[in-house]
C-alpha cells in the first residue's frame, strides 16, 4: 500500500470439495467462509472502530480479469466458487471434509484469511488464483492429501500462474475497483481522536 499498489493477486494451493474441480485445475473464487481461530483479522483496534463490508471478499473486477487471463493460458479454470478457510497447519479430518461438502463449499485451504479483510481495510483490490492440488480427504478413490502431493501439483501449475499474471496486467490498465474506497463510510470513531 505504501508503494502505491492497488491490485493484489494471491496465488495459493487448495483442496477440492467437488468432483469436477480436479487436481491441476485453477479456481478464481468469489465467496469466502472463515473457519479460522486466533488470527489477527484487522488493522483497526486500540480505540479505532471500522466496519467494512466483506459481502464480496474478492474484488469482482480483478477476479473477472484474472479469470480471463488464466483462461488464455489454456489451463482448466473455474470462475466463482466458495472457498472455506481452515486454521491449519493440519489438513482436515474426513468428517470435516464431508461436512464442508454438505455445506456446499467448493474449495478448501488455509490462505485468504486474514488477507481478504486486510486488503479491504487497506483499500486494495484483492483476488485469488487457487490451484487445486488434491481432493482433500473426502474422495474415497483418491489418496488423502499430503504435503508432497500439494507441492508436486502446484509446481506443475507454476507456468500457468506466471502467464496468467502476465496476461492480467494489461487488462487492468483502465479498470477501477470499488475496493479503493472501502473506508469511505466505514470508520465509526470520531476522526478528531486520531
Amino acid at each position: 500500500k505504501s508503494l502505491g499498489c492497488e491490485w493484489v493477486i494471491a496465488v495459493c494451493a487448495c483442496g477440492s470439495l467437488r468432483e469436477d474441480h480436479a487436481p491441476g485445475h485453477i479456481v478464481i473464487p468469489d465467496g469466502l467462509f472463515d473457519r479460522t481461530q486466533g488470527r489477527a483479522l484487522s488493522f483497526f483496534g486500540d480505540g479505532i472502530v471500522a466496519h467494512l463490508s466483506l459481502a464480496d471478499p474478492f474484488c469482482p473486477v480483478l477476479s473477472d480479469a484474472l479469470y480471463e487471463a488464466v483462461k488464455e493460458t489454456g489451463a482448466n479454470v473455474h470462475q466463482g466458487g466458495d472457498f472455506i478457510i481452515i486454521e491449519g497447519p493440519r489438513f482436515s479430518t474426513k468428517t470435516e471434509s464431508k461436512v464442508f461438502r454438505r455445506w456446499g463449499m467448493d474449495i478448501i485451504g488455509m490462505t485468504a484469511v486474514p488477507e481478504a479483510q486486510l486488503a479491504r481495510e487497506a483499500e486494495m483490490s484483492y483476488a485469488i488464483m487457487a490451484h487445486v492440488t488434491d481432493y482433500d480427504v473426502w474422495h474415497e478413490s483418491e489418496e488423502p492429501v499430503t504435503v508432497e502431493m500439494v507441492i508436486k501439483t502446484l509446481m506443475q501449475n507454476v507456468a500457468h500462474a506466471k502467464e496468467g499474471i502476465t496476461n492480467v496486467i494489461p487488462k487492468l490498465a483502465t479498470q477501477q475497483s470499488s475496493a479503493w474506497n472501502g473506508l469511505k463510510d466505514a470508520v465509526m470513531t470520531d476522526s478528531t481522536r486520531f
